[in-house]
């Protein structure tokens, strides 16, 4: 890569914006999807405290959010970006990963290691909650598999 022209790197237009607008969206799955859930577990809780944070994206609350009632006690939210995946936060966060990288251009395997480590470490680690969860909450975690069938992307996978 250092010997490379940087003119090597440059994208057109349209590549920019491309690369931009994905870095954004999947910035704002990911920051959306863990305000609904953050929100979601206050709201259960019977507190709220409005996070004065930056960025304040439109979408981070679910207004009458729809859940099942495990027989543990826990509600597993299936509304917001919840109702599409069951680890939306995953897709989103790996997606700005790999945009990252594509920023480099694809004239080396060098900006792709660190998404393709981080892939493995998240479909390990999803398997090692869903396993969790399984164990802990038995047909009703049956039952938001069926309902969210979905791991990461809607329509994937």
């Amino acid at each position: 890569m250092v010997r490379r022209n940087p003119e090597s790197y440059a994208f057109p237009l349209w590549g920019n914006v491309l690369l931009y607008s994905t870095l954004m969206l999947s910035h704002y799955i990911f920051d959306t999807s863990m305000a609904q859930k953050s929100h979601f577990k206050m709201q259960q809780q019977g507190i709220h405290h409005e996070r004065w944070s930056f960025p304040q994206w439109p979408g981070r609350h679910v207004h009458n959010p729809t859940y099942i009632q495990t027989a543990h006690g826990n509600r597993l939210l299936t509304s917001g970006w919840w109702a599409y995946a069951r680890k939306p936060n995953y897709a989103a966060d790996w997606i700005q990963s790999f945009t990252w990288g594509a920023c480099a251009n694809f004239g080396s395997l060098i900006p792709f290691f660190y998404p393709v480590f981080f892939l493995v470490v998240l479909v390990h680690r999803c398997g090692r909650d869903f396993e969790r969860c399984a164990a802990k909450y038995g047909k009703d975690w049956e039952e938001y598999c069926r309902r969210v069938p979905y791991k990461f992307i809607y329509g994937v996978y």
